[in-house]
């Protein structure tokens, strides 16, 4: 079966930090990753890589046989090879982000159907149609005609993934995506990506919630300042943590019983 995504060698620093540190993993349809580790450890500078939204200090990264590599010149700046596969890459990852980055001034419709006009060139019914099935996945068709800020946390959340979903992606990217909600609102987001993964999606998730991750997840890959310490399945990354790190954060962030 062929991979959707390859990560090889994966290097970023920040001037003297390092914040990723020889990264390599694969994924293949219809996998859920969840990417684990304290605060720092390099997981959002790891999805923002992926789609290069942060350019590699080195490294290579293949997108469904399309790849793109990085290797530092001698000035210390980026050679990036193959630079135009990135929009290729963008065209079939979607990304959901902390915040929710919703158009204040659109419609929740208009939010998702912006980019399937200007972006897809789809005929203004055609993107009304698409949008709408993509909100009635996540729950929001009945709000189509509101305004994100008459909209809770949670819901603007759902159409920011509604906003993804409608432009097809084979690898969807979740930074976070209940950190900047309310406790009371997490259930009904973890819901949706729930629900998308059990459908089949491809899914790279960076997440503080250890219950649901182990969960939903195919495999659990462990950061910790920078490298890969550990992929596994939760249950074997659960039950044999592959080094002291990987049993501290775990007794950090879940009970004994869990």
């Amino acid at each position: 079966m062929n991979e959707v995504l390859k990560v090889h060698n994966l290097v970023k620093s920040f001037g003297t930090a390092r914040v990723l540190d020889g990264v390599s993993f694969r994924m293949r349809p219809g996998e859920v990753i969840s990417l684990i580790g304290s605060s720092g450890c390099g997981k959002s500078t790891a999805l923002r890589c992926v789609n290069f939204l942060e350019t590699p200090t080195s490294g290579q990264i293949e997108v469904l046989g399309d790849a793109v590599s990085v290797s530092s010149g001698a000035r210390g700046d980026s050679i990036v090879v193959n630079a135009a596969n990135i929009m290729r890459f963008r065209r079939q990852i979607g990304m959901v982000f902390q915040n929710f980055n919703l158009w204040p001034h659109r419609t929740v419709l208009g939010n998702v159907t912006e980019a399937l006009i200007y972006v897809l060139k789809l005929a203004k019914k055609e993107a009304t149609d698409v949008a709408l099935t993509a909100l009635s996945k996540v729950w929001m068709a009945d709000f189509r005609d509101r305004y994100p800020h008459q909209l809770s946390g949670g819901q603007q959340q759902r159409v920011a993934i509604a906003r993804v979903l409608a432009m097809r992606p084979k690898l969807m990217l979740f930074d976070e995506p209940t950190s900047a909600l309310d406790p009371e609102l997490v259930g009904e987001v973890l819901k949706v990506i729930r629900t998308l993964a059990e459908e089949g999606a491809t899914i790279l998730l960076v997440t503080h919630e250890m219950r649901f991750a182990r969960d939903v997840s195919n495999r659990m890959i462990f950061l910790q300042k920078g490298r890969l310490e550990q992929d596994d399945t939760p249950e074997e990354l659960f039950r044999n943590p592959a080094c002291e790190a990987v049993k501290r954060f775990l007794s950090s962030v879940m009970p004994a019983n869990a």
